[in-house]
């Protein structure tokens, strides 16, 4: 046990301590380092022998065998070198030609970087740099671009070398956005490639140059697995380098041959008439004899009765089971990932738990977690290397969590002690860090004798200063250093400014339409060393911060190398020193010191980062014990943790691996990981699907082909491999699209079942294509789009939802991303009415994905005429991918012309697509797409989205149907049930009141009478937070004339209404609807009734035949008697009591305090000669109990608000406000006096009257705040009654009168004003 511990713990340190060996002439690959140097992104390009070194990649010979083991690795290696640095040294290159060029589409340029400081972590070094993007001429959105993610190399330069000599290579560490990117200047972190570069100057102005193209960190680790596998063999060579198709078993396997297959048997056949015993006893059986089979020998042909296996996918998991190297192709929907968990459930239960590790690989994070969530489902103890997972379930099963829920097992406690050995030692490191930087940036000036002990200064001139009694001064600037050197330095001594110019502020916005979640930047969890950084989930460390505070003035700009510096500098006595050098003499101390002391500073992070690899071996340890104590079965991780992740995995020593999606994997990822521990590699994909990706122009294709996989270079070699050949996806027609890349590709049964795969809702036909010459168009990110096709689909997509098919069951592909944005942009605008639609995918991110339906967009189009272009659809693995997605609906949009003349490749695979369409009778030729009406069966051609605006779901027939009421729908034929439909015939029903129904059918019956709605112009409405204060109000009303009380169910039918007792009815807010008669009346002395219903027994009224209008007209008549027969009586001095009202904040009416109504003169005739006007003036108030209103009224003294919803009153708001809002004293005398409003009075005998309020000495002017112009309608209850005739005269009268009080109170209140200003 102990040596096995010690083996995997020098496995580790293998790895992690990994230095190449010195150069053997032919192999110099093998000694390159890991990190790219200066040379190889900054050669000389005039020097032969370094253009040679660039200029030597190797062809891949990939169809045919290779001649030696050392050629295959090297031409590996160098591929991968290339693709990890070339786009970076054309960068490099452009900028020294051109050092004042802009961001383009394959060089990012940041300008004006400065060294803030520097990060200690336990994953080492990191220095902080703040940079400015003024280049980019648009702001970056740093939560979606690419830009400096983490494991980017960059390159560093002086601003002054600008790249001629000088070339520091770092990797980008941490992307923080909080507190990072997302400041002004913007800031990140990254670690020097070579600690020997490592800028201590904070002064020192950088240029940074980063490329678009190419990602380091995924060709890092491969680059150094591949050194590890030139020094190890592997039984899997034979078939890799010399293509022996002896097809071998494992030796594991050869050694112990029978395993426990019982896990194949899935069901008994006919066993419908069995009951639960039965099947089990049957069950039991057939498994028996499966329990220790001898695999060698082959699979019985019986076992297929019983297996939901069919016989491709039986062959394909004898291979696995039994082959050194297994190959087995999957094409669409034949359930390659089913087939791999059968084979791999075999493998593991025929050994005993946690004896062997499997390790399965994958190209995507999304194709890991497949696979691992079948096994974690079929009951195997699973680990995910990586925290690339969204899936919940996963992250359970990440390393991180397995060793927080469980105990680590007794052999790590030495690993813990070591740990803490380990990190001692680096807090030590750091704490030696801190000493450098504060003698080289202390807070306030440099120790004189830090300057003596490195010889920066004499003995003497030490002393000279040293000797010197201090003075005793006052500091010219806060915070000021004080003491002997201060002193000397004087006025020489200013603040350092530190670097911060803002970036500018651009409008346009970078947008380079990526699909990023959070997590492509949050940290890695099992990058980190401790838990407690990954609980944090950003890299924990100490920072050192790197400034001069204080300096020496410089005006002059002097140097060392100026004679009159070099003079001064020479002086034995500092005091001696001329003033106006002092400054310039300091600098030089402070520059001297930072150079004498950079280099131990560069010495000590060499040293942490020896110690930070002592933590990750630790860290490695540990987590190889909890996987062997926890008895881990399967460790998962994409191809790029294969390599990152090698010591680690190595340790463990397995000797299987399983790579998913192999043919999407580059070669130089699966070559790397082969561990020497390794007997079995088994390869699952379909080269006929997406192929490996890669970054730098020409080395996809000839010579170098490295988006050649392994898995398609063996199968091209003819190597033995198994391939299925039955699809359970696609229903049959959808399938013929596929044969002509698939010939011997067989539907499933399951596939032909209606029941499995229903027709599509609102479609004749599963599969069309619709053609058009609708032209492209190129965004600003140079990627296409086709805005008439986008819209073209989300009508489809529109009509699709209205005819019942759900919006998770469709998925729009696309081979741009220029067109998924706009097609993302189509849903939002014209989808508001559904759920949001977010469905939409690039090809290459749907790889092993699938859905009911598939609308495929194909973008490129020049018209009819072209010129014809296909890029990325001439792809035949991109194309095989998109038609091959859809279960029981496949609709592709695009130029068919177009694809059939842009090439022979675009040819060969959309002529071939065009074929079977054409041949099914589901080609638009014609550019129209039929759509059948599930309700009349009629077929529509759709040609242009224009022609969706009059489609509801159906056809442009009418529907036939009849509503729940009985009328007929009569609408265009819809999606919508009727029971979601209102009926717009008019309602037929005879309402209680006797009257027809005045609203549609669809809607509560209604009538405006008041029979039906009880609602009478003469009744008085009062809000219920309305009160009289002290007032005792009295209501009487007859009896005889309520109508009777009927429920809100009776009203929806027709019934009358007859209810007031809210006492507000149905006018809103309360308030009388104009014309409505006020029943408010003087009754007794001081008391009032509220006669709500106006009783008049004489005129025999009732509630159901009153007319207002007749009872006016009868007392204008009256009152022209009275005139015409000179009855008036003298008037009498009546001083009526009332009360101001107005509206609160909740737009309900306030009583305020009581008016009073004095004597005045004799009513005067109006114009009409029937109506009596008077003018009454109101006696001024005191300015403590009046506060004004904006618009010059006054507001009540029980009155919470002014007219624009403040609080009133003196606690309402400050002093100033009140004053603004008062009247000083004036005297009335110096101003003509406003009246109030003219009043209508309908009753004889009413005198002219003045409203007066009883106040102190003083008096203002007063105009009721319901009477001024800009507050209308406030309902109050004023002390006559208006008649309907002459309520607009009355209006149009009251407005006039307002506007002249108005002009004459603002002239007033302009002076009073300015008076409360000058105080």
């Amino acid at each position: 046990m102990a040596d096995d511990n010690q083996q995997q713990l020098d496995a580790i340190k293998h790895h992690v301590n990994y230095e190449p060996p010195p150069p053997i002439p032919g192999q110099e690959w093998r000694s390159y380092p890991e990190l790219p140097t200066s040379q190889d992104l900054n050669p000389d390009w005039n020097d032969p022998q370094q253009l040679a070194e660039i200029n030597c990649l190797l062809p891949n010979t990939w169809r045919e065998p290779w001649k030696s083991k050392s050629r295959y690795l090297e031409t590996h290696y160098r591929l991968q070198r290339e693709e990890a640095i070339t786009m970076l040294r054309y960068s490099i290159r452009k900028f020294k030609q051109n050092p004042a060029m802009l961001d383009d589409e394959e060089t990012c340029v940041y300008t004006k970087v400065f060294v803030k400081g520097y990060f200690m972590t336990r994953l080492g070094p990191m220095c902080q740099v703040q940079f400015s993007t003024e280049r980019s001429g648009k702001k970056i959105r740093w939560t979606q671009t690419r830009r400096l993610t983490v494991g980017t190399l960059v390159a560093l330069s002086t601003a002054s070398d600008r790249f001629k000599t000088i070339c520091m290579p770092a990797i980008i560490s941490d992307h923080r956005i909080r507190d990072g990117l997302d400041r002004n200047p913007p800031t990140i972190h990254f670690q020097w490639a070579n600690p020997d570069d490592a800028i201590m100057d904070p002064s020192e102005e950088l240029v940074m140059i980063e490329t678009r193209l190419g990602y380091f960190e995924a060709v890092r680790h491969t680059m150094v697995g591949l050194q590890h596998v030139a020094g190890t063999d592997s039984p899997l060579d034979k078939y890799l380098v010399q293509a022996d198709k002896s097809d071998l078993p494992a030796r594991y396997i050869e050694q112990n041959p029978q395993m426990d297959i019982r896990s194949l048997v899935h069901h008994v056949p006919d066993s419908g008439s069995m009951t639960t015993s039965e099947k089990h006893a049957k069950m039991a059986e057939v498994s028996e004899p499966l329990r220790d089979y001898l695999v060698l020998d082959g699979l019985d042909g019986e076992l297929s009765r019983y297996t939901n296996l069919d016989n491709s996918q039986l062959s394909a998991v004898h291979r696995i089971l039994t082959k050194e190297l297994a190959i087995v192709q999957g094409p669409p929907g034949t359930g390659k990932t089913f087939t791999s968990v059968q084979a791999l459930q075999i493998l593991l239960e025929s050994q005993e738990k946690g004896s062997n590790v499997i390790i399965v690989a994958a190209q995507t994070n999304h194709a890991v977690d497949q696979i691992l969530m079948q096994l974690i489902n079929a009951g195997f103890e699973v680990a995910r290397l990586g925290g690339r997972t969204q899936n919940e379930v996963i992250k359970r099963h990440s390393m991180y969590n397995i060793r927080r829920r469980r105990s680590m097992p007794l052999s790590t406690h030495r690993a813990d002690r070591d740990f803490k050995t380990f990190d001692s030692a680096r807090r030590k490191n750091i704490v030696k860090l801190e000493e450098v930087i504060e003698d080289v940036f202390p807070n306030e000036l440099v120790d004189l004798k830090i300057l003596h002990s490195v010889g920066i200064i004499t003995k003497s001139q030490l002393e000279s200063i040293a000797n010197q009694e201090p003075w005793t001064t006052a500091a010219s600037l806060p915070e000021q250093p004080t003491g002997l050197l201060a002193e000397w330095l004087g006025t020489q001594l200013v603040k350092v400014r530190p670097a911060d110019d803002k970036d500018p502020d651009f409008e346009a916005i970078e947008d380079e339409g990526l699909d990023l979640d959070i997590e492509d930047y949050e940290l890695d969890p099992d990058d980190c060393i401790v838990d407690d950084d990954e609980d944090a989930n950003r890299i924990d460390g100490k920072f050192l911060p790197i400034r001069h505070q204080w300096t020496g003035a410089n005006p002059d700009n002097y140097s060392e190398n100026d004679f009159v510096i070099q003079r001064e500098l020479k002086r034995e006595n500092l005091w001696d020193v001329d003033l106006r050098y002092r400054g310039a003499v300091y600098r030089y101390w402070q520059k001297r010191l930072l150079s004498l002391h950079t280099e131990s500073f560069r010495h000590i992070l060499v040293d942490n980062i020896r110690i930070t690899k002592n933590l990750k071996i630790n860290r490695w340890y540990k987590d190889i014990r909890c996987i062997k104590s926890q008895q881990i079965e399967i460790v998962g991780c994409t191809t790029t943790g294969l390599c990152k992740y090698r010591g680690l995995l190595s340790a463990l020593r397995p000797r299987t691996m399983l790579i998913e999606e192999a043919a999407e994997t580059r070669e130089a990822n699966i070559l790397s990981a082969l561990y020497g521990s390794l007997q079995q590699l088994i390869l699952v994909g379909d080269h006929q699907q997406l192929a490996p990706h890669c970054d730098t122009p020409g080395l996809g294709d000839a010579p170098y082909y490295m988006r050649v996989s392994m898995f398609e270079r063996l199968v091209n070699l003819q190597m033995p491999f198994t391939m299925l050949n039955m699809q359970r996806r696609m229903i049959p027609s959808l399938r013929e699209v596929l044969n002509p890349f698939y010939p011997d590709l067989k539907d499933h049964p399951v596939v032909t079942r209606s029941d499995a795969r229903p027709p599509v809702p609102g479609m004749a036909v599963p599969s069309f294509f619709f053609h058009h010459t609708w032209t492209e168009g190129l965004d600003e990110n140079l990627s296409r789009y086709n805005i008439l096709e986008a819209e073209m689909i989300v009508r489809f997509i529109d009509y699709l939802l209205m005819n019942g098919v759900q919006s998770s069951q469709i998925t729009v592909l696309t081979f741009y991303r220029g067109q998924k944005k706009k097609i993302m942009a189509q849903l939002k605008t014209k989808l508001k009415h559904w759920a949001p639609f977010t469905n939409v995918f690039t090809v290459d991110s749907y790889q092993g994905e699938e859905n009911e339906i598939v609308i495929l967009s194909l973008v490129r189009s020049r018209g009819r005429n072209g010129p014809h272009q296909a890029g990325f659809l001439q792809d035949e693995n991109r194309g095989v991918v998109s038609i091959s997605r859809a279960r029981r609906g496949l609709y592709i949009f695009g130029n068919m012309i177009n694809l059939t003349h842009a090439s022979s490749a675009s040819w060969s695979l959309w002529g071939r697509v065009q074929q079977v369409f054409t041949q099914q009778g589901r080609f638009g030729g014609n550019s129209r797409l039929p759509i059948t009406c599930q309700n009349h069966g009629k077929t529509t051609w759709m040609s242009h989205p224009e022609d969706w605006v009059n489609c509801h779901g159906g056809c442009d027939l009418r529907c036939p149907d009849k509503l729940s009421c009985g009328h007929a729908c009569g609408r265009q034929c819809h999606w919508v049930s009727h029971e979601k439909l209102i009926c717009r015939e008019p309602c037929e029903k005879i309402l209680a009141c006797g009257h027809r129904c005045q609203h549609v059918c669809g809607e509560n019956c209604l009538c405006s009478c008041a029979g039906f709605t009880g609602a009478y112009a003469h009744d008085e409405f009062l809000d219920e937070e309305a009160t009289l204060k002290d007032e005792e109000v009295r209501a009487g009303y007859d009896q005889a004339r309520v109508a009777t009380p009927t429920t809100q169910d009776q009203r929806r039918m027709g019934a009358p209404t007859g209810s007031r007792g809210d006492g507000r009815g149905s006018t809103r807010g309360g308030r009388h609807p104009r014309g409505s008669r006020r029943g408010l009346v003087q009754n007794g002395a001081g008391h009032r009734t509220l006669n709500r219903n106006l009783i008049s027994t004489a005129a025999g009224y009732q509630w159901a035949n009153f007319d207002a209008d007749m009872e006016d007209e009868q007392k204008r008549r009256e009152i022209r008697e009275a005139y015409a027969s000179n009855t008036f009586d003298d008037p009498m001095a009546v001083d009526d009591t009332f009360r101001a009202v107005t509206l609160n904040d909740r737009g309900s009416r306030e009583m305020g305090e009581r008016l009073t109504v004095e004597k005045s003169a004799m009513p005067s005739t109006g114009k009409d000669g029937d109506l009596l006007t008077f003018d009454a003036t109101a006696k001024a108030m005191t300015p403590s109990m009046v506060p004004l209103t904006m618009n010059g009224g006054v507001t009540g003294a029980g009155s919470p608000t002014d007219v624009n919803g403040k609080v009133g009153g003196m606690g309402a708001g400050t002093t100033q406000d009140y004053r603004r809002r008062t009247i000083a004293l004036v005297d009335s005398s110096r101003f003509s006096r406003p009246s109030v409003p003219r009043q209508t009075l309908p009753r004889a005998g009413a005198s002219m009257s003045r409203l007066s309020r009883k106040s102190a000495n003083t008096r203002q002017i007063f105009k009721p705040e319901w009477e001024s112009s800009s507050v209308k309608d406030t309902g109050s209850v004023t002390a006559v009654e208006d008649t309907a005739e002459n309520m607009e005269a009355q209006d149009n009268a009251a407005e006039d009168k307002a506007a002249q009080n108005k002009a004459a109170q603002d002239k007033v209140l302009r002076g009073v004003s300015d008076s409360l200003g000058d105080r």
